[in-house]
């Protein structure tokens, strides 16, 4: 919530520079980064033997890295263009693009309830995009649905991350719904039984990407300078950009350590639905702090609907999700039944032939 509220606040202050340098994917890159020290004498071994050992996992570490760079560098460009308010709204869409990759990438398809969910979330996708549309100026509408669309495509790129993290972490087939079960890599010669510490997959991550990104924003900085030319005249402090900075950084850094925990112990979908818990609460407080300054931040009644049309989505989709988790739980109790019912049956046909 903080993490989405911050950017506009340092933003609206004219901080965060040209919005080119994209200044909190490089906060963000470095959070993730610093998550390492969390990591494990043991699991750094752990992971240097499937590195020098295992060509597919390092193959599968720079893929995700650059899909979430990526990603990243889009949503952070898309959060300067629509401001907070907008920007949540389609980020809550998430669950439904890492739900339908993972049908695809990880094997795990979707149930018709769960169908229902992606399209209510849809509908309230489709609401927001046309709310934006009809509340602004007509240059003020292009920007903003143009870094909805920017948004939207890094948010489809976020869920692939999910997905690809979930699959390095847990597993192709690894049951969604039962996160405490160890991923044991049986297909590795080298790396089989390894499994991967979350703060060290969040460090592999944040440290390539940051060193990407911080020459990407130094090389901006020289070229093309800090600010645009016509916000020359703007007034940031270095006191006010280094506590903005920091404290995106702080934030990322107990964001990202917390976010690859739940990914390891819940899985990408259950994972991506939390996001939605954030939805109302930014919404709410970015028409509060914000919409004296800057007109997208403002709560109307459309995009108050596309809100209700997303959550309510979420929470179906989250619903069906734990009746498939509840009957996979009985399923799996079932041929242990069978067997006990079976011996029971040999049992007393052995003695009927005894007798």
């Amino acid at each position: 919530m903080m993490i989405v509220c911050t950017p506009a606040q340092v933003r609206i202050q004219s901080c965060m520079g040209r919005t080119s340098l994209l200044l909190p994917t490089l906060a963000n890159t470095l959070g993730m980064a610093s998550c390492g020290v969390l990591g494990t004498g043991n699991g750094w071994s752990l992971l240097k033997s499937r590195y020098r050992g295992d060509k597919s996992f390092r193959t599968g570490l720079f893929l995700t890295a650059t899909v979430d760079l990526v990603s990243g560098m889009m949503l952070s460009g898309g959060i300067l263009l629509t401001g907070g308010a907008v920007f949540v709204v389609l980020y809550n869409s998430c669950p439904v693009w890492t739900a339908l990759l993972s049908k695809y990438a990880l094997g795990r398809p979707l149930s018709s309830g769960q169908s229902v969910g992606v399209c209510l979330v849809c509908m309230g996708l489709i609401a927001n995009v046309l709310a934006n549309s009809r509340t602004h100026s007509a240059d003020v509408g292009k920007v903003v649905s143009f870094g909805s669309v920017i948004v939207l495509a890094g948010c489809v790129l976020h869920s692939a991350f999910f997905v690809l993290s979930d699959k390095f972490l847990r597993g192709a087939g690894h049951n969604n719904c039962h996160g405490n079960e160890e991923y044991v890599d049986t297909k590795s010669n080298s790396g089989g039984g390894i499994t991967i510490q979350a703060p060290i997959w969040s460090c592999c991550l944040g440290s390539m990407e940051a060193g990407f990104m911080t020459l990407f924003v130094f090389a901006q900085i020289h070229f093309r300078g800090f600010r645009e030319e016509q916000d020359s005249s703007a007034s940031c402090s270095a006191s006010t950009f280094s506590k903005g900075f920091v404290a995106l950084f702080l934030l990322d850094a107990v964001h990202a350590a917390a976010f690859f925990l739940l990914l390891k112990q819940i899985g990408a979908v259950g994972s991506a639905l939390l996001k939605g818990a954030q939805a109302v609460v930014v919404v709410i407080l970015s028409a509060i702090f914000f919409c004296s300054k800057e007109e997208s931040q403002c709560l109307t009644s459309a995009k108050a609907g596309s809100i209700v049309l997303v959550l309510s989505g979420t929470i179906w989709y989250a619903n069906e999700s734990n009746k498939i988790s509840n009957s996979g739980d009985k399923l799996k109790a079932m041929p242990k039944q069978l067997v006990t019912t079976g011996e029971e049956l040999l049992s007393v046909e052995i003695e009927s032939l005894l007798t």
